[in-house]
């Protein structure tokens, strides 16, 4: 059976919107109006790749209330998708109860079991999705959450920035959460805390503990410093020793990657070839074939259009750069996960630098560096930064570096270099 994190929407993953002409605070009703809290799409990205299925159950009783149209509701729901979609999280499916038993609307007016508290929802979503409830989690901000995940059997986490301020209404309602959390990205925290015990927590390393006083930029060069000691230098010794192979048999090496990714794969390509002579590219650099790629083959098969296309072979090898390392069941980077199962098949070499746990990268590359979650709010900004730190270490390793950098060759006199102090 599978296991889920069930979420309520608003407060949970989005904020609520002020209404300054009636002073009520309510659901979006707009796309306009939709905005994921901070942390949020990053923490799902996080239990996307625990294997988790994420759900949204939420009562969502606006259109029987005649504040929006299904319409509208529709199109909150499509840019929740595409925003957490954006940062290699899923919502695997999203669950509304759209009654209400005042509604305006007749067809929405009943009194139904799938409106929180009662636990319909959840029970609809277990019986679709095969789903172990005493395996599960919910996270929820209000009491009705609590009492229907209560009901369901799953462990309840209650989200409140003021732990504090319904304590007393929660025991007064025997709605007694398991947990209490602050936002979505602690309770996710939460939940990779009670997992590693029964889960591989290989990739992620233990939190590390601030001050009330300590500032961000600190507690994010402390997640960094803690993420470069467990940095694998074997495995990049290994690999600079498989890329010099590929130069060295005349192949060729294709940078691949999406979003920030792909900042990388341009970036690299060029030092790669200046640096270290060996003729390389990427998709993304292309953007009129590119695109037409997409807009004729459809986005999941274009780089594997394109690598079949520029005659890939098993002399060359394709570099990963990505977050989450794509993941083919849950198609999630599919055009990654299409381009290396092409590679695959034409018995290319397959590099990465990713993520968590790598993802289908890790499972098919013959050398994949991963970088470890530190911060399961700042998995993004990580991952990315240490791409760069660990292919400028490559192009700079005396076992592929075939040309001297430009600055290198200039500083002669130990003079001119600012000391560091020790």
């Amino acid at each position: 059976m599978r296991r889920a994190v069930f979420l309520d929407r608003d407060g949970v993953i989005n904020a609520y919107v002020y209404n300054p002409e009636f002073g009520t605070v309510d659901s979006p009703a707009n796309p306009g109006d939709f905005q994921l809290l901070p942390g949020v799409a990053e923490a799902i990205s996080v239990l996307t790749h625990m294997d988790f299925l994420v759900l949204v159950v939420s009562n969502q009783p606006g259109i029987a209330k005649g504040k929006f149209s299904p319409a509208l509701l529709e199109a909150v729901t499509q840019k929740m998708h595409s925003e957490i979609d954006a940062k290699g999280g899923k919502l695997d499916q999203v669950y509304y109860c759209l009654h209400h038993p005042e509604a305006v609307l007749a067809e929405y007016r009943e009194s139904c079991d799938c409106r929180k508290p009662f636990p319909g929802l959840i029970r609809e979503a277990a019986k679709n999705w095969e789903i172990d409830l005493s395996a599960s989690y919910l996270v929820g901000d209000g009491i009705t959450d609590i009492v229907a995940g209560t009901a369901a059997g799953v462990t309840t986490i209650f989200v409140s920035p003021h732990k504090c301020y319904i304590c007393s209404e929660l025991l007064k309602q025997n709605a007694n959460p398991d947990y209490v959390a602050t936002n979505l990205p602690s309770a996710v925290e939460k939940i990779c805390e009670l997992e590693s015990g029964g889960q591989d927590s290989s990739t992620r390393l233990e939190q590390v503990e601030f001050s009330k006083e300590s500032t961000y930029a600190q507690k994010h060069i402390a997640e960094a410093i803690q993420i470069l000691q467990q940095l694998d230098t074997e495995l990049i010794e290994r690999m600079a020793n498989l890329l010099a192979e590929v130069r060295d048999r005349g192949g060729r090496l294709f940078l691949i990657g999406v979003g920030g990714g792909a900042g990388h794969a341009s970036h690299a390509v060029c030092d790669f070839r200046k640096i270290c002579g060996i003729e390389a590219y990427a998709p993304s650099d292309n953007v009129s074939e590119l695109t037409a790629r997409i807009n004729d083959d459809g986005w999941d098969t274009s780089y594997a259009n394109w690598l079949r296309g520029s005659h890939l072979s098993a002399a060359d090898a394709v570099f990963v750069f990505s977050v989450g390392g794509g993941d083919a069941e849950r198609n999630v980077s599919a055009n990654l996960v299409r381009a290396l199962q092409y590679s695959k098949q034409v018995g290319a070499s397959i590099f990465g630098v990713v993520g968590r746990n790598g993802g289908y990268t890790a499972q098919v590359a013959d050398a994949c560096v991963l970088i470890k979650v530190a911060n399961p709010s700042s998995v993004t900004p990580h991952t990315e930064a240490f791409q760069a730190l660990v292919w400028h270490l490559l192009v700079s390793h005396p076992r592929l570096k075939a040309a001297e950098m430009k600055w290198e060759s200039l500083t002669t006199d130990p003079n001119t270099l600012v000391p560091v102090a020790r």
